[in-house]
């Protein structure tokens, strides 16, 4: 029986080590050996604490995904306004490929399978729509206070994220096309030329 306070340690170990064999290998191309060896636990361990390799790896895609909600409500949910939290937004989502490269290899790889898993496909769905509603929780300020047209806020939320996620999706497979701290400033000022902010 584990100690009291493993479970989550190990479950944590497990999930580490699953991502790094996905970024180092690919998702059709790594076994739970390969898995059991990269977190030093045997596969007895693995089938533990998950019930098979289909389950561990959805737990691998949503702890990807928590990571990256974590940063996104700490960095901009204590701003005071909608444009002051959209701008740190699109900084944060600019950041994730070069603070966290990793969160795209292991997307692209699961996007990969999305359309042949519906469980994968749903929690890729979710995330999205999660994303989604964030953004326009509080682009709801905006149209109050009159900052922001009803009919450009309609679209925002998933152009924002498409452009960032585009833009990231590129740098990670061609580094050198572009500099992806440059491009910010751009991705800013097209969001702002198509919501038009009232002065």
């Amino acid at each position: 029986m584990p100690k009291i306070g493993m479970e989550e340690i190990r479950k944590d170990q497990v999930i580490k080590a699953t991502e790094r064999c996905i970024v180092e290998k690919g998702y059709s191309n790594m076994s739970v050996k390969d898995i059991s060896a990269e977190a030093s636990v045997s596969t007895g361990i693995i089938y533990h604490y998950f019930k098979n390799k289909e389950d561990l790896l959805l737990q691998v895609i949503k702890e990807s995904f928590r990571k990256s909600h974590e940063q996104v409500m700490e960095t901009v949910e204590p701003l005071n306004n909608f444009e002051e939290k959209l701008m740190k937004h699109i900084e944060n989502i600019n950041r994730v490929p070069m603070d966290n490269p990793d969160f795209y290899t292991v997307m692209l790889n699961y996007l990969g399978q999305a359309k042949n898993n519906p469980e994968i496909n749903g929690i890729i769905a979710k995330f999205f729509k999660n994303l989604r509603s964030y953004i326009a929780q509080y682009i709801k300020d905006g149209i109050e206070l009159g900052r922001l047209k009803p009919e450009k806020a309609k679209h925002l939320p998933a152009l924002t994220i498409a452009l960032g996620m585009g833009i990231g999706m590129q740098w990670i497979i061609d580094p050198e096309s572009f500099d992806i701290a440059d491009i910010e400033k751009s991705y800013k000022e097209m969001i702002e030329s198509y919501i038009s902010l009232e002065e």
